[in-house]
This record gives C-alpha cells, structure tokens and sequence, in this order.
C-alpha cells in the first residue's frame, strides 16, 4: 500500500524499514507520506539472474491475502499520487520470445482440482458485449480473464473463481455476478507456452484480524457456489430464449403462411412469459429497478453479493432466501424445459410439413 504526499514535491528520505514478516520494503519522507516496495521477493528471483536467461520462466508468486479492495489510487496530483498493488495474487513470468501458440495460465486448488484458466487467445464473446451490472465494490480490472503474451507481464487473477453468465445489456440493481473468492490455502498456477508447462505454488492467507474458521470458509464458498451455479442457469437460458425467439420472430416477418405465423407468435409469447419470469426486460438503464420491481435473477445476484459481503459464514436466514428463491427459479425452469420438449417440437414439426427451415435450438 501507499500513503501519498499532499502535494507534488521532491522531499529527502529520512527512514528506511524493512518488514520482515511480508518482505516488504517500507520508506518514510519526513512523516508527509510513506511508501511501501511490495513484493520485493520478485527482486530477489530476478537479481538471481538465472530466470531472466531461460526462455521461459514462471516466477514464485507471493502470498496473497483474501481481502476487499485493493489497486486504490490517490493523492491530489499526479506526481504524488501512489499506486496500490491490486488485491489478490499478482502472477509473473518471462518471456524471451512472442509465444508460438496460445500462453495458458491454470490455477488448481491443493489436490490439483482445475478451477479457473486464462490465456493469451482473447476470446470473442458477443453474447457478453455490452453487457453491464450496478453492484457495490471495485471490478476486477478489463482483460483480467486473458493472459498477457509480452515480457515480464504481470496478471492479477484475484483470488476468486470464474463468473456467472452474463449477457447483453443486463442491468443488476445491487446485484453481482462475481465469481466466489476462494478459501484460503494453498494453490498451484501453471503456465503453458509452445507446450511446455511450469507449476509454482502460492498462498492465499485469510485477513489476520479474523477469527474466522476453514469450516466457516467453506460453508460460505459452498453456499456462494450453488448461487452462482444457479445464477448462470438462469442467464444461459434467457440467452437460449432470446435466441430461439429472434429465429421466430424471422416466421413472422417473413413466413406467408398464416397458420405458421400464428403458431409462432403463440410459441414466441411462451418464451417470453418464462424469461420475464426470470428477469426485468423492462430494464434500459441503471435507474430503471427503481420503477420496474427486480426479478429472480436479480435476487440471486443480490443473495450472491450479501454471502460474499464478510469473511463469515452465511446465516441460517441467508440459506433459507436462496432455497426460496431457487425453489421459484426452478418452477420456471421446468415450464421452459416443458415449452422447449412439447411446444418448440410441435412447432418445428409444422413447419417441416409447410417445408420450411426448423428453429434450430442452442
């Protein structure tokens, strides 16, 4: 972290520390600010020299705390602005030359369990353009998901897993689609560039001021899983209908059979009983869940949101909302999965028999 000066100047040195427990480099400027070098362990493995000589090398991460926040920046001009690092683990490597093929970066958990993979290819992902939530806390920064091919790139990955489904234009009122933060422990990163791999091992310590237990972590994680899980059926889904129902709205448009047009205004008009159901499609803008009431997916995502709001477990009361509200989600899900086997079938046999192109289903 860094405390910064309140005004741009060139101020002497007068106090140098150096924090034993987190290896860290601390210098005072005459009590106006304080600075901190962090992850001096970085320095050490590149002032080896061996690293730097290797075509490619994986750096030993540092420790990483499981805590809010994080990348903050201050001061009141540029010059004395400071930077703090971002919160969660900061990986490292070396690269001599621009990689042949993808760059991978896996992190495991502690028994070698895959739970979360970058890579250099940047992935297009229409469905997910544009797409914006209002929640509380700072993002995780853009790109955050694909790993950097340049040399002596750093990623921040966090310390959470993979986000639930988004898609376009949805907007959340005080709801999250965060990924959990993991629980802490050891974990593993592996980097594969041109096929070869290397594995480091890292540490995500809890917030020493907690008295928080593993068990209590893990009820939490487990909990905050199975919303997000639940969260992502949801948001796949209303993607699967809107999708469905773009290619009949093409029969109605352009279809002159009326009896085929009839069938899919009928059809269409089931999907969206089941998607407005599920989420507020009168949304368009951030205020608009201030006139328009939120629906189950924006529950789920303010559910997820307060689960991962402390380092506790989650209470009774919590559990009992997500059993509610996952209990009203799946009475939804059935009546899609019902539109989808009878209605969209018997939809798609008419228009095979008029000779005409099925709806083809995601």
């Amino acid at each position: 972290m860094a405390v910064v000066a309140t005004e741009p100047a060139i101020v002497p040195i007068t106090d140098l520390a150096f924090h034993q427990r987190e290896n860290e480099l601390v210098v005072a400027t005459q009590g106006r600010a304080f600075w901190i070098l962090d992850d001096l362990p970085l320095l050490y493995q590149v002032a080896d020299g061996a690293a730097l000589r290797d075509d490619t090398h994986l750096f030993a991460p540092r420790s990483a705390y499981r805590m809010g926040g994080g990348g903050f920046r201050g001061g009141r001009a540029e010059t004395a602005a400071g930077q703090n690092p971002p919160n969660g683990a900061v990986i490292y490597y070396s690269l001599k030359d621009k990689p042949k093929s993808d760059l991978t970066l896996e992190f495991l958990d502690n028994s070698g369990k895959l739970i979360r993979k970058v890579s250099s290819k940047e992935e297009k992902k229409p469905l997910e353009e544009h797409a914006e939530e209002e929640e509380d806390g700072p993002r995780p920064p853009p790109g955050a998901d694909r790993a950097p091919s340049k040399r002596d790139s750093p990623l921040r990955v966090g310390s959470a897993l993979p986000d639930a489904t988004k898609f376009p234009g949805m907007i959340f009122w005080a709801g999250t689609v965060r990924g959990p933060l993991v629980v802490p422990g050891t974990y593993q990163v592996r980097l594969t560039v041109n096929g070869k791999s290397q594995t480091q091992s890292f540490e995500v310590k809890k917030d020493p001021r907690l008295n928080t237990t593993p068990q209590e972590f893990a009820s939490q994680l487990a909990l905050a899983l199975q919303i997000r899980d639940k969260l992502t059926t949801i948001n796949d889904d209303i993607i699967h209908i809107r999708d469905i129902r773009k290619q009949l709205d093409g029969y109605i448009e352009r279809v002159k059979d009326q009896k085929v047009v009839d069938a899919a205004k009928a059809l269409s008009k089931k999907f969206t009983e089941v998607e407005e159901a599920l989420y507020q499609t009168k949304n368009r803008a951030n205020e608009d869940p201030l006139n328009f009431p939120i629906r189950l997916n924006n529950k789920l995502a303010h559910l997820l949101g307060v689960v991962e709001s402390s380092d506790n477990a989650p209470t009774t009361q919590t559990g009992k909302v997500f059993e509610d509200l996952a209990s009203q989600t799946n009475i939804q899900l059935r009546k899609l999965d019902q539109v989808m086997k009878a209605d969209l079938a018997a939809f798609n046999k008419l228009v095979r028999e008029a000779n005409i192109p099925a709806v083809v289903e995601p």
